[in-house]
């Protein structure tokens, strides 16, 4: 059995094998953020920076959903989590 420590990082390969959605967009969220600290051509930095935060918000609804299921009040009422107005000063 292979130690937590010795597992290598998934690849977008493996990922995509997977047939799991969110393991192959985190697969491709970490690959492009290596590309953008390594140095990318001026040309591709705004494409990249575009689609890094395009699958970074498309983790965060999965695991939005993903939350919603496992929450009974969200379940009970059909909501979810809300924004508190920071600027309403409860008044």
């Amino acid at each position: 059995m292979t130690k937590p420590a010795e597992r290598k990082t998934s690849t977008v390969y493996n990922a995509a094998r997977s047939n799991d959605r969110r393991r192959l967009l985190v697969a491709l969220r970490n690959k492009i953020a290596a590309a953008l600290d390594e140095g990318v051509p001026a040309r591709d930095l705004a494409s990249l920076s575009k689609r890094l935060s395009d699958i970074t918000a498309e983790i965060a609804a999965i695991d939005s959903r993903e939350h919603a299921k496992e929450n009974p009040v969200v379940q009970a009422f059909g909501i979810g989590d809300q924004p508190i107005d920071a600027g309403s000063g409860g008044e």
